[in-house]
Protein backbone atom coordinates (compact mmCIF):
# COMPACT_ATOMS: atom_id res chain seq x y z
CA UNK A 1 0.00 0.00 0.00
CA UNK A 2 1.34 3.29 -0.76
CA UNK A 3 1.93 6.41 2.01
CA UNK A 4 -1.37 8.28 0.39
CA UNK A 5 -3.53 5.60 0.50
CA UNK A 6 -2.46 4.41 3.68
CA UNK A 7 -2.84 8.09 5.67
CA UNK A 8 -6.51 8.48 3.71
CA UNK A 9 -7.22 5.11 5.68
CA UNK A 10 -6.02 6.39 8.95
CA UNK A 11 -7.84 9.73 8.66
CA UNK A 12 -11.02 7.83 7.69
CA UNK A 13 -10.79 5.68 10.71
CA UNK A 14 -10.46 8.28 12.82
CA UNK A 15 -13.48 10.61 11.23
CA UNK A 16 -15.68 7.97 11.33
CA UNK A 17 -15.23 6.57 7.59
CA UNK A 18 -17.36 9.85 6.54
CA UNK A 19 -15.88 9.96 2.72
CA UNK A 20 -15.80 6.18 2.06
CA UNK A 21 -19.07 6.03 3.11
CA UNK A 22 -20.58 8.78 0.83
CA UNK A 23 -18.31 7.03 -1.80
CA UNK A 24 -19.99 3.95 -1.59
CA UNK A 25 -23.25 5.72 -2.02
CA UNK A 26 -22.00 7.61 -4.77
CA UNK A 27 -20.64 4.09 -6.56
CA UNK A 28 -23.81 2.30 -5.62
CA UNK A 29 -25.84 5.06 -7.44
CA UNK A 30 -23.97 4.42 -10.56
CA UNK A 31 -24.23 1.08 -10.47
CA UNK A 32 -27.70 0.74 -10.56
CA UNK A 33 -28.18 3.24 -12.91
CA UNK A 34 -30.33 5.47 -10.49
CA UNK A 35 -30.72 8.94 -11.47
CA UNK A 36 -33.76 9.34 -9.05
CA UNK A 37 -32.01 11.14 -5.70
CA UNK A 38 -35.95 12.36 -4.97
CA UNK A 39 -35.23 11.28 -0.92
CA UNK A 40 -31.99 13.36 -0.79
CA UNK A 41 -34.41 16.04 -2.86
CA UNK A 42 -37.17 15.90 -0.45
CA UNK A 43 -34.31 15.70 2.86
CA UNK A 44 -32.89 19.08 1.31
CA UNK A 45 -36.33 20.81 0.48
CA UNK A 46 -37.90 20.12 4.11
CA UNK A 47 -34.72 21.24 5.81
CA UNK A 48 -34.19 24.92 3.51
CA UNK A 49 -38.33 25.09 4.76
CA UNK A 50 -37.65 25.06 8.27
CA UNK A 51 -34.12 26.45 8.73
CA UNK A 52 -33.38 28.80 6.32
CA UNK A 53 -34.91 32.20 6.16
CA UNK A 54 -34.73 33.27 2.31
CA UNK A 55 -37.13 29.95 2.07
CA UNK A 56 -38.75 29.45 5.43
CA UNK A 57 -41.32 32.14 4.55
CA UNK A 58 -42.68 30.61 1.62
CA UNK A 59 -44.99 27.34 1.25
CA UNK A 60 -42.88 25.31 -1.59
CA UNK A 61 -44.51 22.29 -2.14
CA UNK A 62 -42.14 20.66 -4.66
CA UNK A 63 -38.52 21.98 -6.48
CA UNK A 64 -41.13 23.22 -9.69
CA UNK A 65 -41.69 26.08 -6.84
CA UNK A 66 -38.97 27.22 -5.64
CA UNK A 67 -37.66 30.12 -7.83
CA UNK A 68 -34.48 30.24 -9.70
CA UNK A 69 -31.51 32.47 -7.53
CA UNK A 70 -27.70 33.37 -8.97
CA UNK A 71 -24.61 35.07 -7.64
CA UNK A 72 -26.42 38.44 -7.65
CA UNK A 73 -29.33 37.25 -5.81
CA UNK A 74 -27.19 35.34 -3.11
CA UNK A 75 -24.62 37.94 -2.68
CA UNK A 76 -27.46 40.64 -2.34
CA UNK A 77 -29.01 38.16 0.39
CA UNK A 78 -26.04 36.28 2.02
CA UNK A 79 -27.82 35.77 5.63
CA UNK A 80 -31.05 34.78 4.44
CA UNK A 81 -29.31 31.36 2.62
CA UNK A 82 -27.22 30.47 5.48
CA UNK A 83 -29.01 27.74 7.24
CA UNK A 84 -29.91 29.25 11.35
CA UNK A 85 -28.72 25.59 12.40
CA UNK A 86 -25.50 25.49 11.03
CA UNK A 87 -24.26 28.80 11.55
CA UNK A 88 -21.63 28.18 14.03
CA UNK A 89 -20.59 24.50 13.49
CA UNK A 90 -17.26 24.47 11.66
CA UNK A 91 -18.39 25.69 8.39
CA UNK A 92 -15.58 25.75 5.12
CA UNK A 93 -15.66 29.00 3.39
CA UNK A 94 -15.86 28.38 -0.50
CA UNK A 95 -14.79 31.93 -2.63
CA UNK A 96 -14.68 31.75 -6.61
CA UNK A 97 -11.92 33.97 -8.17
CA UNK A 98 -13.96 36.11 -9.62
CA UNK A 99 -12.93 36.33 -13.27
CA UNK A 100 -15.40 37.50 -14.72
CA UNK A 101 -16.84 39.92 -11.62
CA UNK A 102 -16.29 40.28 -8.31
CA UNK A 103 -15.94 37.17 -5.82
CA UNK A 104 -18.38 34.93 -4.61
CA UNK A 105 -18.47 33.05 -1.01
CA UNK A 106 -21.05 30.11 -0.01
CA UNK A 107 -20.37 28.40 3.31
CA UNK A 108 -20.36 24.08 3.12
CA UNK A 109 -20.78 21.90 6.08
CA UNK A 110 -18.65 18.78 7.14
CA UNK A 111 -20.64 16.26 5.53
CA UNK A 112 -21.10 18.54 1.57
CA UNK A 113 -16.69 18.67 1.73
CA UNK A 114 -16.81 15.07 2.53
CA UNK A 115 -19.74 14.29 -0.68
CA UNK A 116 -17.12 16.63 -2.62
CA UNK A 117 -14.12 15.01 -1.27
CA UNK A 118 -15.90 11.35 -2.54
CA UNK A 119 -17.26 12.86 -5.61
CA UNK A 120 -13.42 13.48 -6.55
CA UNK A 121 -12.90 9.86 -5.68
CA UNK A 122 -15.01 8.37 -7.78
CA UNK A 123 -15.06 10.74 -11.02
CA UNK A 124 -10.93 10.42 -10.52
CA UNK A 125 -11.20 6.66 -11.00
CA UNK A 126 -13.34 7.12 -14.17
CA UNK A 127 -11.01 9.50 -15.75
CA UNK A 128 -8.44 7.41 -14.33
CA UNK A 129 -6.93 8.64 -11.53
CA UNK A 130 -6.55 6.26 -8.52
CA UNK A 131 -5.54 7.37 -4.95
CA UNK A 132 -1.54 7.25 -4.81
CA UNK A 133 -0.79 8.30 -8.55
CA UNK A 134 1.31 11.40 -8.79
CA UNK A 135 -0.75 14.04 -9.67
CA UNK A 136 0.09 16.60 -12.24
CA UNK A 137 -2.53 19.37 -11.12
CA UNK A 138 -1.78 22.57 -13.35
CA UNK A 139 -3.82 25.70 -12.43
CA UNK A 140 -3.68 28.84 -10.61
CA UNK A 141 -1.70 28.79 -7.43
CA UNK A 142 -2.29 31.60 -4.60
CA UNK A 143 0.45 30.90 -2.22
CA UNK A 144 -1.55 32.33 0.63
CA UNK A 145 -4.13 29.78 0.00
CA UNK A 146 -1.98 27.14 -0.69
CA UNK A 147 -1.41 24.18 1.91
CA UNK A 148 2.65 23.46 3.21
CA UNK A 149 4.69 21.42 0.59
CA UNK A 150 5.13 18.83 3.02
CA UNK A 151 1.40 17.90 2.51
CA UNK A 152 1.55 17.80 -1.08
CA UNK A 153 4.20 15.75 -0.96
CA UNK A 154 2.46 13.01 1.40
CA UNK A 155 -1.01 13.22 -1.48
CA UNK A 156 1.86 13.10 -4.13
CA UNK A 157 0.79 15.91 -5.71
CA UNK A 158 2.78 18.48 -8.04
CA UNK A 159 1.27 21.74 -8.12
CA UNK A 160 2.02 23.20 -11.49
CA UNK A 161 1.15 27.02 -11.40
CA UNK A 162 -0.20 28.11 -14.57
CA UNK A 163 0.63 31.51 -14.74
CA UNK A 164 4.33 31.06 -14.50
CA UNK A 165 4.41 28.40 -17.25
CA UNK A 166 7.19 28.95 -19.80
CA UNK A 167 8.99 26.94 -22.11
CA UNK A 168 11.33 26.77 -19.64
CA UNK A 169 9.06 25.04 -16.67
CA UNK A 170 7.32 22.78 -19.45
CA UNK A 171 11.37 21.88 -20.05
CA UNK A 172 11.75 21.12 -16.59
CA UNK A 173 8.08 19.22 -16.23
CA UNK A 174 8.86 16.63 -18.98
CA UNK A 175 12.51 16.66 -17.49
CA UNK A 176 11.32 15.33 -14.44
CA UNK A 177 8.48 12.41 -15.95
CA UNK A 178 11.53 11.17 -17.21
CA UNK A 179 13.30 10.54 -13.98
CA UNK A 180 10.10 9.21 -12.33
CA UNK A 181 9.53 7.23 -15.84
CA UNK A 182 8.62 4.15 -13.58
CA UNK A 183 5.47 6.18 -11.51
CA UNK A 184 1.97 6.10 -12.53
CA UNK A 185 1.11 9.82 -13.31
CA UNK A 186 -2.47 11.60 -14.32
CA UNK A 187 -2.79 15.38 -15.05
CA UNK A 188 -5.47 17.70 -13.98
CA UNK A 189 -5.52 21.05 -15.46
CA UNK A 190 -6.40 24.01 -17.39
CA UNK A 191 -7.15 23.15 -21.30
CA UNK A 192 -4.81 26.16 -22.04
CA UNK A 193 -2.08 25.03 -19.81
CA UNK A 194 -1.86 21.43 -21.50
CA UNK A 195 -2.57 22.84 -25.14
CA UNK A 196 0.72 24.97 -23.93
CA UNK A 197 2.59 21.82 -23.17
CA UNK A 198 1.24 19.95 -26.55
CA UNK A 199 2.41 23.50 -28.35
CA UNK A 200 6.10 22.85 -26.67
CA UNK A 201 6.16 19.16 -27.44
CA UNK A 202 5.23 19.54 -31.08
CA UNK A 203 7.80 22.72 -31.48
CA UNK A 204 10.50 20.59 -30.29
CA UNK A 205 8.98 17.45 -31.74
CA UNK A 206 8.76 15.42 -28.89
CA UNK A 207 6.26 12.42 -29.48
CA UNK A 208 7.09 10.19 -26.07
CA UNK A 209 6.79 11.62 -23.00
CA UNK A 210 9.11 8.88 -21.53
CA UNK A 211 6.64 7.88 -18.41
CA UNK A 212 3.32 6.45 -17.80
CA UNK A 213 0.07 8.17 -18.07
CA UNK A 214 -3.84 6.83 -16.61
CA UNK A 215 -5.49 9.69 -17.41
CA UNK A 216 -5.91 13.52 -18.37
CA UNK A 217 -8.63 15.04 -16.90
CA UNK A 218 -8.96 18.74 -18.42
CA UNK A 219 -11.15 21.49 -16.38
CA UNK A 220 -12.65 25.15 -16.30
CA UNK A 221 -12.35 25.63 -20.16
CA UNK A 222 -13.40 23.88 -23.13
CA UNK A 223 -11.86 21.00 -24.51
CA UNK A 224 -12.41 20.81 -28.51
CA UNK A 225 -11.97 17.38 -29.99
CA UNK A 226 -8.93 18.59 -31.92
CA UNK A 227 -6.75 19.09 -28.25
CA UNK A 228 -8.32 16.12 -26.80
CA UNK A 229 -7.14 14.31 -29.29
CA UNK A 230 -3.97 15.48 -29.80
CA UNK A 231 -3.28 15.30 -25.82
CA UNK A 232 -4.56 11.44 -25.97
CA UNK A 233 -1.95 11.60 -28.51
CA UNK A 234 1.01 12.94 -26.54
CA UNK A 235 0.09 11.32 -22.82
CA UNK A 236 -0.77 7.88 -24.61
CA UNK A 237 -3.76 7.53 -22.42
CA UNK A 238 -7.32 8.65 -21.94
CA UNK A 239 -8.68 12.27 -21.79
CA UNK A 240 -11.62 13.42 -20.69
CA UNK A 241 -13.38 16.69 -19.63
CA UNK A 242 -14.74 17.65 -16.40
CA UNK A 243 -17.55 20.51 -15.49
CA UNK A 244 -16.67 22.04 -12.01
CA UNK A 245 -17.23 24.47 -10.10
CA UNK A 246 -16.11 26.09 -6.54
CA UNK A 247 -19.53 26.61 -4.97
CA UNK A 248 -20.72 22.85 -5.40
CA UNK A 249 -17.86 20.73 -6.91
CA UNK A 250 -17.90 18.68 -9.76
CA UNK A 251 -21.37 18.14 -11.87
CA UNK A 252 -20.57 16.17 -14.64
CA UNK A 253 -17.34 14.34 -16.40
CA UNK A 254 -16.57 13.08 -20.14
CA UNK A 255 -17.28 8.87 -20.20
CA UNK A 256 -13.31 8.24 -21.80
CA UNK A 257 -15.20 6.73 -25.11
CA UNK A 258 -17.69 9.54 -25.57
CA UNK A 259 -17.46 13.71 -25.96
CA UNK A 260 -20.87 13.04 -23.33
CA UNK A 261 -20.59 14.16 -19.87
CA UNK A 262 -21.99 11.78 -17.12
CA UNK A 263 -23.98 14.19 -15.21
CA UNK A 264 -23.61 13.83 -11.26
CA UNK A 265 -26.82 12.93 -10.25
CA UNK A 266 -25.75 10.81 -7.35
CA UNK A 267 -25.16 14.31 -5.73
CA UNK A 268 -27.13 17.12 -7.68
CA UNK A 269 -30.44 17.39 -9.50
CA UNK A 270 -29.88 19.08 -12.65
CA UNK A 271 -33.22 21.21 -15.23
CA UNK A 272 -32.16 23.22 -18.10
CA UNK A 273 -34.01 26.20 -18.74
CA UNK A 274 -34.61 28.76 -21.13
CA UNK A 275 -31.37 31.40 -22.09
CA UNK A 276 -34.59 34.55 -21.30
CA UNK A 277 -37.18 32.85 -19.51
CA UNK A 278 -37.65 30.84 -16.21
CA UNK A 279 -39.22 27.91 -18.24
CA UNK A 280 -37.40 24.24 -18.08
CA UNK A 281 -36.90 23.09 -21.75
CA UNK A 282 -37.32 19.72 -23.59
CA UNK A 283 -34.14 17.28 -23.22
CA UNK A 284 -31.51 18.59 -26.39
CA UNK A 285 -32.29 21.93 -26.54
CA UNK A 286 -29.11 24.41 -25.45
CA UNK A 287 -30.11 26.19 -22.33
CA UNK A 288 -28.60 27.74 -18.91
CA UNK A 289 -27.60 24.83 -16.37
CA UNK A 290 -29.58 25.08 -13.19
CA UNK A 291 -28.66 22.88 -10.15
CA UNK A 292 -29.66 21.72 -7.07
CA UNK A 293 -27.06 21.01 -4.37
CA UNK A 294 -28.49 18.19 -2.63
CA UNK A 295 -25.72 17.64 0.22
CA UNK A 296 -24.78 21.31 1.36
CA UNK A 297 -26.86 21.89 4.27
CA UNK A 298 -25.48 25.11 5.80
CA UNK A 299 -25.66 26.81 2.57
CA UNK A 300 -28.59 25.26 0.26
CA UNK A 301 -28.38 26.36 -3.23
CA UNK A 302 -31.99 25.34 -5.00
CA UNK A 303 -32.23 26.15 -8.17
CA UNK A 304 -29.12 27.51 -8.94
CA UNK A 305 -28.34 29.29 -11.84
CA UNK A 306 -24.79 28.17 -12.44
CA UNK A 307 -24.06 30.75 -15.45
CA UNK A 308 -23.54 28.33 -17.95
CA UNK A 309 -25.27 26.86 -20.30
CA UNK A 310 -25.74 22.93 -21.69
CA UNK A 311 -28.02 20.72 -22.95
CA UNK A 312 -29.34 17.40 -21.48
CA UNK A 313 -30.02 14.18 -22.41
CA UNK A 314 -31.06 10.70 -21.36
CA UNK A 315 -29.13 7.60 -22.30
CA UNK A 316 -30.02 4.04 -20.92
CA UNK A 317 -31.56 5.42 -17.66
CA UNK A 318 -28.66 8.01 -17.18
CA UNK A 319 -28.26 12.13 -17.12
CA UNK A 320 -25.96 13.57 -19.50
CA UNK A 321 -24.67 16.87 -21.17
CA UNK A 322 -24.66 16.68 -24.85
CA UNK A 323 -22.82 19.77 -24.08
CA UNK A 324 -21.29 22.19 -22.01
CA UNK A 325 -20.81 25.83 -23.80
CA UNK A 326 -19.25 27.62 -21.05
CA UNK A 327 -20.33 31.09 -19.28
CA UNK A 328 -23.48 32.80 -20.86
CA UNK A 329 -21.28 36.05 -21.05
CA UNK A 330 -19.12 34.22 -23.77
CA UNK A 331 -21.90 33.48 -25.87
CA UNK A 332 -21.73 34.76 -29.40
CA UNK A 333 -24.04 35.75 -31.88
CA UNK A 334 -23.95 36.52 -36.21
CA UNK A 335 -25.18 38.79 -37.89
CA UNK A 336 -28.85 37.74 -37.98
CA UNK A 337 -28.72 37.80 -34.18
CA UNK A 338 -28.59 34.07 -33.63
CA UNK A 339 -26.32 32.10 -30.65
CA UNK A 340 -23.65 30.99 -32.78
CA UNK A 341 -21.82 27.69 -30.85
CA UNK A 342 -18.45 27.98 -28.87
CA UNK A 343 -17.11 25.16 -30.93
CA UNK A 344 -16.94 27.50 -34.02
CA UNK A 345 -13.44 28.55 -32.30
CA UNK A 346 -12.14 24.93 -32.10
CA UNK A 347 -13.26 23.53 -35.38
CA UNK A 348 -11.30 24.61 -37.86
CA UNK A 349 -8.42 26.50 -35.29
CA UNK A 350 -6.25 23.20 -34.90
CA UNK A 351 -4.54 23.66 -38.60
CA UNK A 352 -3.15 27.38 -37.86
CA UNK A 353 0.19 25.58 -35.66
CA UNK A 354 1.65 28.80 -36.73
CA UNK A 355 -0.67 31.10 -33.93
CA UNK A 356 0.37 31.12 -30.21
CA UNK A 357 -2.55 32.18 -28.60
CA UNK A 358 -6.03 33.53 -30.09
CA UNK A 359 -9.31 35.51 -28.86
CA UNK A 360 -12.77 36.44 -30.54
CA UNK A 361 -14.31 39.12 -28.96
CA UNK A 362 -17.66 40.22 -30.56
CA UNK A 363 -17.95 44.50 -30.37
CA UNK A 364 -21.23 45.11 -32.35
CA UNK A 365 -24.11 43.59 -33.97
CA UNK A 366 -22.03 42.70 -36.96
CA UNK A 367 -18.63 44.01 -35.50
CA UNK A 368 -16.05 40.88 -33.87
CA UNK A 369 -12.19 41.39 -33.37
CA UNK A 370 -9.89 38.55 -34.04
CA UNK A 371 -6.90 38.81 -31.79
CA UNK A 372 -4.28 36.64 -32.32
CA UNK A 373 -0.62 35.84 -30.89
CA UNK A 374 1.65 34.83 -33.61
CA UNK A 375 5.47 35.97 -32.86
CA UNK A 376 6.50 34.22 -36.41
CA UNK A 377 4.09 36.15 -38.46
CA UNK A 378 0.66 35.25 -40.31
CA UNK A 379 0.20 35.02 -44.03
CA UNK A 380 -3.39 33.09 -43.80
CA UNK A 381 -5.44 36.15 -43.19
CA UNK A 382 -7.60 35.70 -45.67
CA UNK A 383 -8.44 32.29 -45.58
CA UNK A 384 -9.36 32.94 -42.01
CA UNK A 385 -11.76 35.46 -42.15
CA UNK A 386 -13.45 33.78 -45.07
CA UNK A 387 -13.56 31.00 -43.13
CA UNK A 388 -15.13 32.78 -39.57
CA UNK A 389 -17.50 35.11 -41.98
CA UNK A 390 -19.16 31.40 -42.98
CA UNK A 391 -20.29 31.16 -39.30
CA UNK A 392 -20.94 34.70 -38.07
CA UNK A 393 -22.36 36.00 -41.44
CA UNK A 394 -21.15 37.18 -45.00
CA UNK A 395 -21.74 40.74 -44.06
CA UNK A 396 -19.37 40.55 -40.66
CA UNK A 397 -16.92 43.24 -40.17
CA UNK A 398 -14.37 41.33 -39.08
CA UNK A 399 -11.07 42.64 -38.25
CA UNK A 400 -7.42 40.78 -37.07
CA UNK A 401 -5.74 42.57 -34.61
CA UNK A 402 -2.18 41.59 -33.65
CA UNK A 403 -1.55 41.36 -30.05
CA UNK A 404 1.95 40.35 -28.03
CA UNK A 405 -0.03 38.06 -25.70
CA UNK A 406 -3.61 37.30 -24.37
CA UNK A 407 -3.69 37.70 -20.29
CA UNK A 408 -5.26 35.16 -18.37
CA UNK A 409 -7.74 35.95 -16.19
CA UNK A 410 -7.45 36.27 -11.97
CA UNK A 411 -8.47 32.54 -11.94
CA UNK A 412 -5.54 31.50 -14.72
CA UNK A 413 -8.16 30.35 -17.08
CA UNK A 414 -8.55 32.01 -20.49
CA UNK A 415 -11.74 33.08 -22.27
CA UNK A 416 -11.25 32.59 -26.24
CA UNK A 417 -14.78 34.18 -26.91
CA UNK A 418 -15.92 37.79 -25.03
CA UNK A 419 -19.21 39.47 -26.10
CA UNK A 420 -18.82 43.08 -25.81
CA UNK A 421 -22.27 43.43 -27.51
CA UNK A 422 -24.88 42.10 -26.15
CA UNK A 423 -25.75 39.82 -22.55
CA UNK A 424 -28.85 38.02 -22.58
Amino acid sequence: MNITKLLFRIKENLSGSRITNNYIEIKEHFQTKNSNSSKDLYNLLSHASKNVPYYNKFEYKSLKEYPIVNKTIIKSNKDEFRASNFIDKGLIKMTTSGSTGTPFTIYQDKNKKARNHADTLYFGELGGYNLGNKLIYLKIWVKKNMQASWRFRLQNILPIDVINLNDKNIESLLIDFKKKSTKIHTVLGYVSALEQVAKYCAKNNILDLSCKFSGVITMSESLSPETRYKLQNLFKCQVVSRYSNIENGIIAQQESNSDNFLVNTASFFIEIFHLEKDEVIEDGLLGRIVITDLFNYAMPLIRYDTGDLGAKISIDGRTFLKTVEGRKLDLLFNTSGEIVSSYIMYKNMWQYSEIDQYQLIQLGEKSYQFNINCPNGFKREKQLVNEFKSYLGSDADFKIKYVEGIPLLSSGKFRKTVNLYRNI
